[in-house]
Parts: structure tokens; C-alpha cells; sequence
């Protein structure tokens, strides 16, 4: 769009005035104005922040720097004594490698000092893990001033080289090797063996005389009493224990069947206590004596010893008969007058 103060009819040679490019339009030139005016703030804000902080120099030390060695980029900062700076610790997110913590800010005295400025040494420990030239991304340096306007600066990238422990000319470093271990003590060995050795054999010795020696039953059974007697006694202390009425089952068949196996052993001279069910059965075919009744009762016990059967209290009373019954049906008749003879031989001799 283009207009025009003066006519051609007033003037014969009218001037000429400054006209838009042919190419720009009208929106255009409302946003080239923008671009401009933002240009205008920015600008000198960004040169004003250059102006009021300085980074003076860094350094890394030490300069000689390996793999996992602590390092420490130090910076020199000059700032206008109205602003105060805040700095973020290094954004190393990305690189695995590194490894970063927040600065350390201490301010410093120098006798250089401009008029109206502070200077601040910020101290940034790191450590590489990887040989070779490294970057540190750029730090953000926030600042804010009196009149509380705020704004960023970024510093440059910083390189360092990072070299690995080894030092030039020295050999590879050689494999660890294990922990030394002492040569075996054979005859240690040796001797704990046969020493365990002697002792197995020792306990199998004694567990075969001690199957092997003859028991006395008899002479047990006149120290004592008859078998069939002591049987008798043994029940009745059962049956006082009262152990059917407070439900316990299994303590009151597991003792009913140990005192019939000890009047088994003293009365037929077998070691029933250490023969199974079936065994004893075995031994007593020979014996005059009820078997199927025997059978019958060790089974009904078994039941409840090992297979967890509750009988009912009709049913462990019938226990108590059924040995009372055994004992009835197999003591010796006539025992007690054999002894008076015995013992009246004795007197005559």
C-alpha cells in the first residue's frame, strides 16, 4: 500500500517518498517491527549480564587427572555487588560417566578489586570414570537484583582430559592371584577317619553284645515276683491313671502294650520289647498260647500308636480285658508251689 502527499497537477516533479518492499505486506511489517522492538529489550539485557558477572578463569585441579581421581573445577566469578548469583549444580544426566555434586561458593578478598564489584570462587568436585577429552555441559549462573529483576547467564563448555593410571612405559598390570592355601595335612586326615572309624566300630560292638548276652528274665521274675503277678500290678496302676476319661488314647494303649510285651519276655524268655508286631507273632507259633487273641490286641494298640486311630472309651476298656485275658489264659499254673519245694530242698540240704 502506497501513498501520496503531492499531486502530479502541483507539482511537476513531485519527490519520490520511501515505499514498502514490493515483497513485504502489511502483517509482515507489524511482525518485522516485533523482531525489532524484542531485539531492543534482549539485547542490552544480555549485554548488561555480561557486563555484571565475569567469569575471571577455571581450573581443574589437579591438572593431571585419571580415572576416578577426585577433581575440582574451580571458577572465578566478578559480579556488581547489587546482584546476587545462585549456581546449579552440573547437569550431567546424560553422561553416565561423570560424576558431579553441588558447588561449593565462597566469596574472596583481591586488592585488584574494581570499585562496586564482588568476586566468588565456586568450587564444582567431579569425577571421570572413562579415559579420554571430556565436555562439562555449560552452568547456569541465576542472578537477581536489587530491584528484583532476575535473569541467567551460561558459561562456556569446559574440556579436560582424563588419562588412564597406567603410566607411560610401565608394564600391564598382572592378574590377581588367589588366596594362598596351605598343602593338605594328610595324615590329619588319616587319623580323624580311623579315629571315627574305631568309634562306629565300637558302637556297633556294644549294640551286638548287647543283643547277643542272654537275659535272666528268671532270675528277674523271682527278685520281682511272678510275671503274671506284676502284669496284674501294672494294669491296675493303668487303669488308676484314669487316662481314657481325659482322652488320652495313645499314652494309655502304648502303656497296656509294653506291659504285656514285658510279661511276653519274662514269661516265654523272648525279647519282645525289641521284636516288631509281626516278629513276636513269629516267635510265639511254638508257644501254647492264644495267638489269634495276641494278634488281635497288638494290632487294636498299633492302630492307635501309629496309624492316629481314636477309638471310642467302650473300645479302650475292651484293651484292659483283652490283655487281662492274655495273662489269665497263659500264666504259669503251680509256680509259687515249685518254690516252696525248692526252698524246703534248700532247708533239708
Amino acid at each position: 500500500m502506497c501513498l501520496r502527499l503531492f499531486s502530479r497537477s502541483s507539482h511537476p516533479n513531485p519527490p519520490d517518498l520511501p515505499s514498502f518492499p514490493s515483497f513485504l505486506s502489511f502483517p509482515s511489517f507489524l511482525l518485522w517491527l516485533i523482531v525489532v522492538h524484542i531485539l531492543f529489550l534482549v539485547v542490552p539485557e544480555a549485554v548488561f549480564a555480561q557486563e555484571a558477572i565475569r567469569i575471571l578463569s577455571h581450573q581443574f585441579d589437579p591438572d593431571d587427572i585419571t580415572i576416578g581421581t577426585p577433581v575440582q573445577l574451580r571458577l572465578q566469578i566478578e559480579v556488581d555487588e547489587s546482584l546476587h548469583i545462585f549456581l546449579d549444580a552440573i547437569e550431567i544426566s546424560e553422561q553416565e560417566h561423570l560424576e558431579t555434586d553441588k558447588p561449593q561458593v565462597k566469596q574472596i578478598k583481591s586488592e585488584d578489586m574494581p570499585r562496586g564489584k564482588v568476586r566468588y570462587e565456586a568450587i564444582y568436585p567431579l569425577r571421570a570414570f572413562t579415559i579420554g577429552t571430556h565436555a562439562l555441559p555449560p552452568i547456569t549462573i541465576k542472578y537477581s537484583g536489587a530491584d528484583g529483576g532476575t535473569g541467567r547467564i551460561q558459561t562456556p563448555a569446559y574440556l579436560f582430559e582424563v588419562r588412564s593410571v597406567k603410566s607411560p612405559g610401565t608394564t600391564d598390570l598382572k592378574r590377581i592371584k588367589g588366596p594362598w592355601s596351605a598343602p593338605p595335612n594328610w595324615f590329619l586326615y588319616i587319623l580323624v577317619v580311623f579315629l571315627l572309624i574305631v568309634i562306629v566300630g565300637v558302637i556297633v560292638f556294644l549294640y551286638l553284645r548287647k543283643r547277643a548276652k542272654p537275659i535272666d528274665l528268671q532270675s528277674a521274675v523271682v527278685s520281682q515276683g511272678q510275671p503274671h503277678e506284676i502284669a496284674y500290678e501294672q494294669l491296675g496302676r493303668i487303669e488308676g491313671m484314669d487316662w481314657i476319661t481325659q482322652g488320652k488314647m495313645k499314652v494309655y494303649h502304648t502303656e497296656i502294650s509294653h506291659v504285656i510285651r514285658q510279661y511276653i519276655a519274662a514269661r516265654y524268655h523272648i525279647p519282645a520289647l525289641e521284636l516288631t508286631t509281626e516278629e513276636l507273632l513269629d516267635r510265639l507259633q511254638s508257644e501254647d498260647m492264644p495267638r489269634e487273641r495276641v494278634q488281635r490286641f497288638f494290632t487294636n494298640c498299633d492302630l492307635v500308636k501309629f496309624a492316629r486311630y481314636s477309638p471310642t472309651k467302650p473300645e479302650a476298656h475292651e484293651r484292659m480285658e483283652e490283655a487281662r485275658r492274655i495273662v489269665d489264659e497263659t500264666k504259669q499254673s503251680g509256680m509259687g508251689r515249685e518254690r516252696e519245694q525248692e526252698g524246703e530242698i534248700d532247708e533239708n540240704l
